[in-house]
């Protein structure tokens, strides 16, 4: 089974991956997002992305399925370099390497916590994080708060699908006999997913991929690293904490070294026209 979950996670990192770069050409459409192929196509991809890493969650840790799912960042990177829809210079290169590089140092250090039940504590956090995601819209969009309420939104949504999927009592597919609270964390899980959604789009449009992708993916590991080991048992291995320490400083500084890598437009090399990415906020 595990190697099922492993396969599912490796498409889910590719539908990301594609998904990231179509949502950054389609969220900045002059028609508006909605009306736009591209973010469709993107926002598809992202939903397929969800589904397969939530189906590698029945075997595989939830801080591991999110930090893997960093290396998305990478085949975005890559085909915007690919496409030259944003060339990747040697600084922006390292700072995307030493970013999926930190979050893999993080998800290899968590040990597979057992299923847990739905708790109150996990449903207050979810709603919690609901109304935060959902005031925020009202708020001006920027690059990194943008990426890291997506993040926010991504981490509950991903933390309600783990429960659902984990709750062999309530299989999903027996709807009809799903308790009460089985049912609001599926709301939930959906409204996490939407406004993680909204904010991605909202941080696109604004600012470069690689600074809202990358907040987003660190925001996606680090929620649910923390509600891991406080709620569901997902400990570090002994003796790893300082794998812990050293990813999280690493995807940190790398993230931060991204903001500012892409604060100054990149001017498309093979045009004069200037095909420009707007800067960060």
């Amino acid at each position: 089974m595990i190697w099922w979950s492993a396969a599912f996670l490796l498409l889910g990192i590719v539908a990301y991956g594609v998904a990231g770069a179509r949502l950054h050409t389609g969220s900045r459409d002059e028609r508006g997002a909605l009306r736009s192929g591209d973010w469709w196509l993107g926002t598809g991809l992202q939903g397929a992305g969800f589904l397969l890493t939530l189906l590698a969650r029945r075997s595989l840790p939830l801080l591991i399925v999110q930090a893997s799912s960093a290396a998305g960042l990478a085949v975005t990177a890559a085909i915007q370099h690919v496409t030259g829809a944003r060339r990747l210079r040697t600084p922006d290169a390292a700072a995307v390497v030493v970013l999926v590089a930190g979050l893999g140092l993080i998800a290899s250090a968590t040990v597979p916590g057992p299923a847990v039940p739905i708790s109150a504590p996990l449903t207050w956090f979810m709603i919690a994080s609901t109304i935060v995601c959902g005031g925020a819209v009202f708020a001006p969009a920027r690059a990194v708060v943008s990426g890291v309420l997506s993040g926010l939104g991504f981490s509950f949504g991903a933390v309600g699908a783990r429960l659902l999927m984990g709750d062999e009592l309530h299989p999903l597919w027996r709807f009809w006999e799903l308790p009460p609270q089985s049912w609001l964390v599926g709301v939930l899980t959906g409204a996490g997913v939407v406004l993680g959604q909204v904010h991605l789009t909202r941080g696109l449009a604004v600012a470069a991929a690689a600074p809202v992708l990358g907040a987003m993916y660190l925001a996606e590991t680090i929620v649910p690293g923390i509600v891991g080991v406080t709620m569901m048992a997902e400990l570090p291995r002994p003796d790893s904490a300082w794998l812990v320490v050293v990813g999280l400083v690493a995807s940190l500084g790398a993230t931060v070294a991204l903001v500012r890598l892409t604060a100054e437009p990149a001017l498309h090399p093979d045009s004069t026209s200037g095909d420009v990415d707007r800067p960060a906020h």
